[in-house]
């Protein structure tokens, strides 16, 4: 007996040793988020998988089992499994502890890693042991966000800041004009994200240790302007009195929405009618079940009268896009969705997916945008009599990002509350962006959500459930109170 006693000891020290699984938590505009962790080596291990979801980001593997790496705007981190060691970049760091993963996740320490992520990423992210929270914290910055606005006398830019802050103008060569803040910090994603092909040529944001910079290369030459700082909010005003420096807006739309109030939603129900959109395995129809869950988001929205709603269309008819866009901004709406049905030539393929309009990033984002457009494209080649891949180029170079980054906060929302309703009967596909032509020329954040994958098996059974489409329903919904809890002047 005495001879297995050390085994014994051994089996009792190996379990003691190993990690146990459990949670902490991510907090967030809007609420509070939960992802995965375990203790390791002395060390409080997270998912970074789940929190790259929650950023609006991906982990992808580079090589599977081996690397994997995470990108962030101009920043890119590849993990080596099992090893300390990490590159941001161009350089090598060392965590201290080796990257972990469990179940596909990747996992790394927080003490070590956080404050490295807090460098390459626009947000303020902090790790507090003692709470076991991650704080993921925007309102850091003291220089919030852009407005343009076209004015009867010229253009009116307004750049927002959180105190009374000295500042400097000044143009330079190629009709830049440039806004230096001395002790600035700037959101730069919320400022780039305001990126106005109506009024600008191009945007730089430059955070320097000591300063900040905005420059603005307008469209139309830059004349006598005048400049002064208001309070409630507080705000740099810049006016440009010439008024060639403001080019006529398009579609007549001068302002997004009647009010300061988010009360009203735009619901697009995409295809209908002879679009039929994509088609599943057991021949159910796109058009039909879109149809069906913009028919429940609705009814949803009515019930409680927290929102008003506008649809793009209630029954199996076509809507042109150019339709869309007019219900859409003649209604004053405050926030739009588009609601489609995935599909791909890979049976595999499946799961829910939320877009945000942006230049695609990925062959999957340039698909799913190919898959989407494909009937608009055809409207507008016959209207136009130009090519449809003439008219694909040109569409890229026509991205409308007002409302950007607003339109990526919301799809983060609705990304998170589907997660909470759909990740146990269907694959969570993440946030992503591409050039959506329905998307486009609305202005106002706008989002479009793809249920699920009509040529997948599970996926298209799913769809074909009525819980299922009230599910994707709920969780628009409630995604849309928490952006309205978030965003909403009061």
């Amino acid at each position: 007996m005495s001879r297995f006693i050390p085994l014994i000891l051994l089996l009792i020290l190996l379990l003691f040793s190993m990690t146990q699984a459990s949670e902490i938590s991510v907090q967030v505009s809007g609420g509070i988020e939960k992802i995965e962790a375990f203790d390791e080596f002395e060390s409080r291990y997270f998912s970074m998988s789940q929190l790259s979801e929650i950023l609006g980001e991906k982990i992808t593997w580079d090589i599977v089992g081996i690397s994997a790496a995470f990108e962030s705007e101009d920043h890119r981190v590849v993990f080596f499994i099992n090893s300390p060691y990490i590159r941001i970049d161009d350089s090598v760091k060392n965590i201290t502890y080796p990257v972990r993963t469990r179940n596909g996740a990747l996992f790394v320490p927080a003490k070590i890693f956080i404050p490295m992520l807090d460098q390459i990423r626009p947000e303020q992210i902090t790790w507090d042991e003692g709470s076991d929270r991650i704080r993921i914290d925007s309102e850091w910055y003291n220089i919030t966000d852009l407005l343009l606005q076209a004015k009867a006398n010229g253009l009116l830019i307004e750049i927002f800041v959180t105190e009374p802050k000295g500042y400097e103008t000044y143009v330079s060569e190629g009709n830049w004009l440039n806004i230096t803040v001395p002790g600035g910090t700037v959101n730069r994603r919320r400022i780039l994200g305001r990126r106005n092909n109506r009024y600008l040529r191009d945007i730089n944001v430059y955070q320097f240790e000591e300063a900040a910079q905005i420059s603005l290369r307008l469209r139309q030459p830059i004349g006598k302007y005048t400049h002064r700082f208001q309070a409630n909010p507080p705000r740099i005003q810049i006016s440009m009195i010439d008024t060639s420096a403001a080019p006529v807006v398009q579609n007549k739309v001068d302002k997004v929405g009647p009010d300061e109030l988010i009360d009203k939603i735009i619901i697009d129900a995409g295809h209908g009618g002879s679009d039929y959109g994509a088609i599943g395995l057991k021949k159910t129809k796109e058009k039909e079940i879109v149809l069906d869950i913009a028919k429940r988001l609705a009814k949803l929205i009515r019930k409680e009268k927290i929102f008003q709603v506008v649809m793009t269309r209630e029954k199996d008819v076509y809507v042109p896009l150019e339709d869309r866009t007019r219900i859409a901004n003649g209604s004053g709406g405050d926030l739009y969705v588009s609601i489609h049905a995935n599909a791909s030539l890979k049976r595999s393929a499946r799961g829910f997916q939320v877009f945000f309009l942006a230049p695609a990033k990925n062959d999957a984002g340039r698909a799913a945008a190919q898959l989407e457009n494909a009937p608009f494209l055809a409207e507008m080649s016959n209207k136009s009599g130009q090519d449809v891949d003439d008219l694909s180029f040109i569409l890229s170079d026509m991205i409308q990002t007002e409302f950007q980054a607003e339109s990526a906060d919301l799809a983060s929302m609705i990304d998170r509350e589907f997660r909470k309703k759909l990740s146990k009967k269907t694959k969570a596909r993440g946030i992503d962006q591409a050039g959506f032509i329905v998307l486009n020329g609305v202005y106002m954040p706008s989002i479009l959500v793809e249920s699920a994958f009509l040529t997948n098996k599970q996926d298209e059974k799913l769809l074909k459930s009525k819980s299922y489409r009230q599910d994707i329903a709920e969780a628009i919904y409630a995604g849309l109170k928490r952006f309205k809890a978030k965003y909403e002047k009061r």
